[in-house]
């Protein structure tokens, strides 16, 4: 594998799943063949496979079969269409509403991900970090504690594992004991703020999204300067929020509401 041409190896890893996908279960000498190589690279290939839990072998027949790993990877990508289509029109509803930036997240592993971004169209607005296809850290963006406080405590240890809890702002949190207190508030009153912890200056309060299994797959927010989101704004803003982010997990199929 280390001597073998990277562009090789992804067109034949391709071909190894691509033949597993046809049958139950394949042998190394019809893999082998599929792939147009030797029985020992095969070997390295589906050992691979095996050790990223893409394969299991049969240890009775020695066989190989996929297992729903693929299928899974498939599924996170569909929902992210979904998302992004059922969210779309009720994000430009809410930037004409509010003429702040609206985001449109989700999750990709141990990061926040977005999907989407609508630029605020007034002449001071914030100069943010985010951008659409770009990751954020959970811990101090509003979208990011949003869904933060709908997942299982083992998903959300996963998302935290390697978290490094750096004050970007003054008012960053900056342990898990913290968050954990206010992941808990976010959770009972359903929105999040994010108070300049992530960017000086800029303060959003985010919603979350569900899907039709009822579990939290993306958050929405607006974001603003500091200087034009005071409480009264916010306080307005997150009632339109709420709501929009309930007509999106609606159309997506959920039964929460």
């Amino acid at each position: 594998m280390k001597n073998a041409d990277p562009v090789l190896s992804v067109v034949k890893t391709m071909k190894l799943l691509e033949t597993l996908s046809k049958q139950d279960e394949v042998g190394v000498t019809e893999l082998s063949e599929a792939v147009d190589g030797n029985k020992s690279t095969v070997y390295r290939f589906l050992n691979t496979l095996s050790g990223l839990g893409y394969v299991r072998q049969n240890k009775k027949n020695e066989k190989y079969s996929l297992t729903l790993k693929l299928f899974q990877l498939g599924v996170q990508a569909l929902n992210r269409l979904d998302l992004h289509k059922a969210a779309q029109p009720i994000m430009e509803e809410l930037a004409e509403y509010s003429n702040e930036t609206i985001h449109l997240a989700s999750m990709e592993e141990n990061h926040i991900f977005y999907l989407d971004k609508i630029e605020s169209p007034l002449a001071l607005r914030v100069a943010m970090g985010s951008a659409q296809g770009r990751f954020a850290q959970p811990y101090c963006t509003a979208v990011g504690k949003t869904i933060l406080s709908w997942l299982s405590d083992q998903k959300k240890d996963e998302m935290l594992k390697d978290t490094n809890w750096v004050g970007r702002t003054s008012t960053t949190i900056t342990s898990r004991d913290d968050l954990d207190n206010e992941l808990e508030q976010i959770h009972k009153q359903g929105f999040a703020y994010d108070m300049e912890e992530n960017e000086a200056g800029v303060r959003c309060v985010a919603a979350p999204i569900f899907d039709s299994g009822d579990n939290i797959c993306g958050a929405l927010s607006i974001s603003g300067p500091s200087v034009r989101m005071n409480r009264e704004k916010l306080d307005n803003l997150t009632k339109q929020l709420i709501s929009a982010g309930k007509k999106i997990s609606e159309d997506l199929g959920t039964q929460k509401y």
